[in-house]
């Protein structure tokens, strides 16, 4: 029988260690019990991990995805009333664009008196700075369109009675209105300057002035140099 302080060396000469004999042991409950208490922190540890994770990704998503709208506009671009789809290019502040249909009525009086109305198509490039949900409003665009023009025309009529003339019969000269009607192309160049309130989703509001103008040639059509304009609606 060999000595304790032989047993090691017993023990190498078979190829074992005394950490494999313990090894083998029976594990108690203590031990079984911090085993499993590993086992649960590196499963709640994994956890915690992935939905960090999870939601970095979701954040980032979130910040990449474009803010659209629907809304309606009274005055402004539109002149009277119409409906705008407006989107961003990225997130829900930056570069967009805004595309609208709507009914618009005008009367200029000058030379010739004319009563203008149509629908217009407003077409416009916009940016909106602030990271919030309340934003300055600046955009530039051309609303262009199809118009009934009606004008009304005054000439004065010769009566063929001169001063000095044979004719005795001194009869005053007599001004006539004839109405012509003609459906033509129009356009005119606008600017927004306002604040929006915008949520990438839910209610979104505008609110500014539209500044407008034309080259002066026969199918610019002239507005109020600064109309204002106010506009509600949904963001998605």
């Amino acid at each position: 029988m060999k000595s304790s302080e032989d047993l090691p060396l017993f023990l190498r000469r078979f190829g074992l260690e005394e950490g494999v004999l313990q090894a083998t042991r029976p594990m108690n409950v203590g031990d079984r019990i911090s085993t499993d208490n590993k086992h649960m922190m590196k499963y709640i540890m994994r956890k915690i991990v992935l939905s960090l994770f999870a939601l970095c990704c979701s954040s980032a998503v979130m910040a990449q995805q474009k803010t659209r709208s629907l809304s309606v506009e009274l005055f402004g671009a539109q002149t009277i009333a119409g409906i705008n789809y407006d989107s961003r290019f990225n997130g829900n502040s930056g570069l967009g664009y805004r595309v609208g249909i709507g009914y618009g009525y005008g009367d200029n009086s000058g030379l010739f008196d004319q009563k203008i109305n149509g629908v217009g198509v407003p077409l416009e490039l916009n940016y909106l700075l602030g990271k919030k949900n309340s934003k300055l409003e600046l955009g530039f665009g051309a609303s262009l369109g199809v118009y009934q023009v009606k004008e009304t025309i005054g000439y004065v009529k010769d009566t063929g009675w001169y001063p000095g003339g044979e004719n005795t019969d001194e009869t005053s000269p007599k001004t006539e209105f004839y109405t012509l009607s003609r459906t033509q192309f129009g356009y005119f160049l606008f600017g927004d300057i306002g604040y929006r309130y915008q949520r990438p989703n839910g209610f979104m509001f505008r609110v500014g002035v539209s500044p407008s103008f034309n080259f002066g040639d026969k199918y610019g059509l002239n507005k109020a140099a600064f109309f204002p304009y106010i506009g509600f609606g949904w963001s998605f």
